[in-house]
């Protein structure tokens, strides 16, 4: 019940950014490995991680490349927002903490896509395990 709260906060939170967000928590999602003294996850890695597990389950829906201005802290509800290239299209891409083992970080994906009619719709993305 609570992350479903804590999802439910963050989606109203882009919302009244003027974004839509759709989060897909898949079981075979990103965990990755915090480290050093700031215990967190370097940006090379989260990068690697947004690009390589972003589509799955879904074939073909994973970035051709991600940039992201700093790592993650090992620190659930920890957030950056990186630049997602998807077939040539620049999106913006936010990353979050959704839970954390000791080292062990489980990552979630959201995308945020302008519209045709100048809205915006949701891209879902893969997500860790669950905590």
């Amino acid at each position: 019940m609570k992350r479903s709260i804590i999802i439910a906060l963050a989606v109203v939170a882009v919302l009244a950014a003027g974004g839509v967000t759709a989060w897909n928590m898949t079981a075979d999602g990103s965990v990755a490995t915090a480290s050093g003294a700031e215990h967190a996850v370097p940006r090379e890695d989260v990068e690697a991680h947004a690009e390589e597990d972003f589509g799955r389950p879904f074939s073909g829906d994973a970035p051709d490349s991600v940039s992201c201005p700093r790592g993650l802290r090992a620190e659930k509800d920890d957030s950056v927002r990186c630049s997602a290239v998807f077939k040539g299209e620049r999106k913006p891409m936010l990353i979050s903490v959704t839970g954390v083992h000791g080292d062990d970080v489980t990552i979630g994906y959201a995308v945020l896509e302008k519209g045709s009619a100048g809205g915006t719709r949701g891209t879902e993305g893969g997500a860790g395990k669950g905590d």
